[in-house]
């Protein structure tokens, strides 16, 4: 059964956005912070990548964007491999820019870097991590270039493949929690997710769907509230 078969009926302009947090990687594993680097998918990751193919195989999908990031891109083409469809980059859906924290796992940073790790952990909305940038700035890159693409495909299917952050952040669009609200959303590797979007109407079709990695499993999303 297609996601597109369980999910409810849209309204007449709205597009639906299935959105997909990338397969695990090495650092994912080792609870190191990767930020904007460059890292590729391990073994699971490519596994829970070959197991989002499966269960989207038979789901419509008009266009497909990702991040520019390499897991994020390896997860998509896997995806969408055996269908033609190209994958649009769009470096608005990158991961959170951690500045020093990048490399870091989180004993680590609150020896090695305790201010940047502060602002994090304190989730100090509008103070960017040095070398990096605020949580608020994500959040709007992010907002901005998931409405832009709902926008541009109104009354299609669209598959956008992106990191945590940005998807916990369409999450808190979407159910209407404001930025200076703390929460806590379990986004394991490879989750599925989907939203309608039409204007600036956001609606939640499910969130963080995860039957289709009963074979290869997903980590416990360790990097806290969103």
């Amino acid at each position: 059964m297609s996601l597109r078969d369980r999910s409810p009926s849209r309204p007449a302009g709205a597009t639906r956005i299935t959105l997909v947090r990338h397969g695990e990687t090495d650092w994912n594993a080792q609870g190191r912070l990767q930020g904007q680097l460059q890292i590729p998918l391990n073994r699971r990751g490519r596994a829970q990548a070959e197991a989002l193919a499966t269960l989207l195989r038979d789901t419509r999908i008009d266009a497909v964007y990702s991040s520019d990031l390499l897991r994020a891109l390896q997860t998509a083409r896997t995806i969408v491999r055996h269908r033609g469809h190209e994958v649009h980059e769009d470096t608005r859906l990158r991961e959170w820019d951690l500045g020093v924290l990048v490399g870091l796992c989180r004993a680590q940073a609150e020896h090695d870097q305790p201010y940047a790790a502060r602002i994090r952990r304190e989730y100090r909305v509008d103070e960017p991590i040095p070398g990096g940038e605020s949580i608020r700035q994500r959040y709007e890159r992010v907002i901005a270039a998931v409405g832009e693409i709902a926008a541009r495909h109104r009354r299609e299917d669209i598959l956008v493949v992106s990191h945590g952050g940005p998807l916990g952040d369409c999450y808190r669009r979407t159910v209407g929690k404001d930025i200076r609200e703390r929460m806590r959303i379990d986004l394991r590797n490879a989750t599925v997710n989907q939203v309608l979007i039409d204007g600036n109407d956001w609606n939640l079709v499910f969130w963080a769907r995860t039957d289709h990695l009963a074979d290869v499993g997903s980590r416990p999303n360790w990097g806290g509230h969103r």
